[in-house]
This record gives C-alpha cells, sequence and structure tokens, in this order.
C-alpha cells in the first residue's frame, strides 16, 4: 500500500497498465500474505489498519465501477470482517482519518492513492481533518458543560472558550481554499460511492462538527433525517454519543434552547460570546461552501452564489438526498457522502442563521 499501489493507479490513469494487471498482481500479493487460508489480521489491534489496506487496495477500482472488484479481494474483506465484525466493511472517515493518521503519527506512514506531489497533497488533506478535530471537540465539550453544569460553570468562560476553540477549527479548515481543484479530483474518485454500495468515506461524516451543533442548538426535521443516514458511517467511539446528544438536543437541553427559555442566563459578555460562537460557526460552513465551490463546482449551480442574506431567506432548508448525475448541469451533483454537497451546507447556515435571529431577539440589548 505504502510503496506500489500509487505508483500502479498512476500507470492504470496513465494508460502505461490495466485494472486487469492490477488485479492480477494484487491477487498474487493476497495469496503470498496466506489470504486463502483465513483473515489476514491475527492480533485484533492490527486489525483496522489491515482493513484499511484491503479498502484502498479495493477502491483503487471505483474509477472502473464495482464491476472490477477482484474475487480474492472481496473474499478477504469479507473474512476480516467476519473474524473482526466491529470493522467497517467500507472506506469510513474512522479507517481513512482516524486510523490512517495515527499510523502516520507512530510511524510517518500514511495509505494515499496519488503518486509523488499529488500524494503529499492528499496526504495533507487527510492529516487537515485530523488535526482539526480537536479544535471541535473542544468547544462541543465547553458547551455541553453549560447545558449538562449551568450552574457549575462560568457561563461567559464556557463560551468563550469554545469560541475559541471553533475559531481555530474554522482556521484549521479554511487552509483547503489552497488546494487546487485537479488533486482534489484526482482522489476524490477513489471516495465515490456506487449505486447500490456504501456512503463514500467524507468529511460530512466528522463527528464533533455534529456533537458542536447538537449542543447548540436543537435538531430540525431535515437534520433528524441527515443524522439517521449518517450514523452508521461516523466512527464507531462517536455514534453512542451522537445518539445521546440528538436526544438530549432535541428534548431541549441545548444552549440556544435554555437561553430561550429562560434556564440560562447570560449577562453581556456570555450574550456577546454566544452570538460569536454562532457567528463563527456559521463562518466555519461559509468558507467549506466557497471550498467546496472551488473544488467541485458541478456541485453548484452556475449563477450559485450563496450568501448569508439568501439562504436566511429561503423558505427552509432543502432536500439533501435527491441529486444529480454526474455533469448534467443541474448543480446538485451528489459528494463522496452521497448527499447533495450544496444543500447540506446551505441547510446548516439556515439553522444556525435562524437560532441567531431568535437569540438576539430574546437578549435584545444585552447584546449590543
Amino acid at each position: 500500500m505504502l510503496n506500489r499501489l500509487p505508483a500502479d493507479l498512476a500507470a492504470v490513469a496513465q494508460g502505461r497498465s490495466t485494472y486487469e494487471q492490477l488485479a492480477a498482481e494484487q491477487c498474487r500479493v493476497l495469496r503470498a500474505a496466506g489470504a486463502e487460508d483465513g483473515p489476514l489480521a491475527t492480533d485484533p489491534s492490527r486489525a483496522p489498519l489491515v482493513q484499511l489496506d484491503l479498502l484502498f487496495m479495493l477502491n483503487g477500482y471505483l474509477p472502473a465501477g464495482p464491476t472490477a472488484f477482484p474475487r480474492p479481494l472481496l473474499a478477504a474483506l469479507a473474512a476480516q470482517c467476519d473474524r473482526y465484525p466491529r470493522l467497517d466493511p467500507h472506506m469510513s472517515y474512522e479507517l481513512l482519518i482516524d486510523v490512517n493518521c495515527a499510523e502516520w503519527e507512530t510511524t510517518g506512514h500514511i495509505r494515499v492513492f496519488s503518486d509523488g506531489d499529488l500524494g503529499r497533497l492528499e496526504r495533507d488533506f487527510y492529516l487537515g481533518h485530523h488535526l482539526a478535530e480537536p479544535a471541535a471537540r473542544g468547544a462541543f465539550d465547553r458547551l455541553s458543560s453549560l447545558v449538562l453544569e449551568p450552574d457549575a460553570v462560568d457561563p461567559a468562560a464556557a463560551l468563550e472558550e469554545a469560541l475559541r476553540g471553533l475559531d481555530d477549527f474554522r482556521r484549521y479548515m479554511a487552509q483547503y481554499g489552497r488546494l487546487p481543484r485537479e488533486a482534489f479530483q484526482a482522489f476524490r474518485r477513489y471516495h465515490m460511492g456506487h449505486p447500490g454500495g456504501a456512503r463514500g468515506a467524507s468529511g460530512a461524516f466528522m463527528p464533533s462538527v455534529q456533537l458542536l451543533e447538537l449542543a447548540l442548538l436543537a435538531p430540525t426535521a431535515l437534520y433528524e433525517l441527515y443524522l439517521d443516514q449518517s450514523l452508521a458511517y461516523l466512527p464507531a467511539w462517536s455514534r453512542p454519543i451522537v445518539s445521546e446528544w440528538r436526544e438530549r438536543s432535541r428534548d431541549g437541553d441545548n444552549v440556544v434552547q435554555a437561553v430561550l427559555d429562560g434556564r440560562l442566563k447570560l449577562d453581556r459578555r456570555a450574550a456577546v460570546a454566544l452570538l460569536g460562537v454562532i457567528d463563527t460557526f456559521v463562518d466555519f460552513r461559509m468558507v467549506h461552501l466557497g471550498v467546496t465551490r472551488k473544488a467541485i463546482p458541478e456541485a453548484f449551480a452556475p449563477s450559485a452564489r450563496p450568501t448569508r442574506q439568501s439562504i436566511l431567506a429561503q423558505d427552509g432548508e432543502r432536500d439533501f438526498l435527491g441529486g444529480a448525475g454526474p455533469g448534467d448541469g443541474r448543480g446538485d451533483e451528489l459528494g463522496t457522502s452521497g448527499f447533495s454537497v450544496h444543500n447540506v451546507l446551505t441547510n446548516a447556515v439556515h439553522r444556525l442563521l435562524t437560532a441567531r435571529r431568535r437569540v438576539a431577539e430574546t437578549l435584545g440589548p444585552a447584546t449590543h
């Protein structure tokens, strides 16, 4: 995976080799590794990394479609999953980002699909998500403490800490604006889902962003549907926490509802910090919109220039499941998550701006 796959995929892409030749080579490697005798991972602690290697091999065939998947490779994955049923059977955010980047931190090795300079850009794309997420998780921790222990926490201090973490997260993620579109498109094709298959690994499944929103405001009906569709693709550790906070937030245990109900009293300093948290969350989403529009222009109508004002003026959130076929010009092509990229992001902005307006009206002069 480290030394051969990127070069082999480059050879296929450039017409110097074929998928049939790649499959023959990989099947020889699998036989030599003992794949015909049972699961390749005998040590449970190494099973996720072995699974990642097998899925990198499998996703290399995605540009040719699932009919190109070598049967011995599928059998090796099935044996792994039978032995270790908690492993994701598809390339997931947890494997691609968490497991892959943890291996980088331990050994200096990381799995990528691309060769040379492009491979280094792909590496940094994965590492960027891994390095940014703790800042979002820290902001969630501050907001959740305010919800769970309002009498034991200084609201202004907690909200200001959350604001700093969220601002750090926004700045981390803004760096993706520097990634050349051609580079992103080159490795994105190895993460696309296929009809009847699993959703692809995607930043849409970064768990701390979902936790942060749930601690901040109650889920809408469409966001509930989004969580229904996403939960199985979030990292395994996060699924029970997201489910818990989804239920809490739905029942009113979130910062915005506590302010609206008068359960959470904010002085001027805390009120300003809360609006700052919402504004910075909106800033992150708008930056993400801009980065995505540059990287995946086909996901946006040619005339689309989403602004805060235009998104807030919408009559509500938009369907994120129905998307266009590749290149049909409708401007709602699905992302690697299998969702409409444009609508997922603008829906999030709409929820935040709607909540901000309600909070500002409730707090009144304290925010001025």
